[in-house]
């Protein structure tokens, strides 16, 4: 357990360093990139089309803090979502000459998408907290515990997919964009029609974006009976997805 600990550090370390190799600004692209797409989204959705939370004073800066955290959550998503499918096929030098935990790989995207998303918490945390504090800000974790168990799950589900699959590859960044839009990101989940308001409940990322502003911004407590279902979901899902890696684990070497 121990050598894994390690291997699994050293290529985090890896990733991270990989991402931000050649850029002059190095990893304050993790911020910066969320801090230009909030006010994108403000100035479209908030001046031209007079989108306004139910909740707060309703000013520009409401609005931003609220976006910020659901497209902190959201950006998590999409990145292990389009990265995942080449996390293995990209290293076939691992699959065909070198014994390496392959499930690893996956796990390692999970893991650089988690510290982007740890740094955006963060920063929207201090303004959450300026604005005023409230305690149950220190139940977070547990509010994204689910959702980053879902994004293992599909971590490892993409990665084996993407070996047999590389059409997985080019379709990702489309199913992360409609993910988008289908999540109350940059407008509230009251302006979704009752009618389809299953599909935020059933959504991970979604409730996970409720609640973690809820948490920030109101100081409201988790449902914990929502909770635990999407724990439950998410332990599953997480059992399911180890067990096909797995099983399709022994045909890596053949397609690559």
């Amino acid at each position: 357990m121990t050598q894994w600990i390690y291997v699994y550090r050293q290529w985090l370390l890896r990733e991270l360093q990989l991402r931000f190799r050649s850029s002059a600004v190095g990893a304050g692209w993790l911020v910066l990139q969320p801090l230009v797409h909030i006010l994108l989204f403000t100035l479209v959705f908030y001046k031209f089309f007079q989108i306004r939370w139910p909740v707060g004073d309703g000013s520009a800066g409401e609005y931003g803090l609220q976006v910020f955290i659901g497209l902190s959550l959201y950006t998590f998503v999409a990145d292990v979502i389009n990265r995942s499918p080449g996390s293995i096929w990209s290293y076939p030098y691992l699959v065909t000459k070198v014994r390496f935990p392959l499930a690893l790989l996956p796990a390692v995207i999970v893991g650089a998408s988690g510290v982007q998303l740890i740094l955006s918490l963060c920063i929207a945390g201090l303004f959450a907290a300026w604005r005023d504090l409230h305690l149950q800000v220190w139940v977070l974790p547990l509010a994204l515990l689910p959702l980053c168990l879902y994004a293992l799950a599909l971590s490892w589900l993409l990665g084996a997919l993407g070996v047999y699959l590389r059409d997985i590859g080019h379709l990702a960044p489309s199913i992360s964009s409609l993910l988008l839009f289908l999540t109350p990101i940059f407008y509230p989940a009251s302006m979704v029609p009752k009618a389809m308001q299953w599909l935020v409940a059933l959504n991970p990322l979604a409730w996970t974006a409720e609640a973690a502003r809820g948490l920030l911004m109101q100081g409201h407590m988790l449902h914990w009976g929502e909770w635990g279902m999407h724990m439950l979901a998410a332990a599953v899902l997480l059992i399911f997805s180890r067990w096909f890696f797995a099983r399709v684990q022994p045909g890596f070497a053949d397609v690559l």
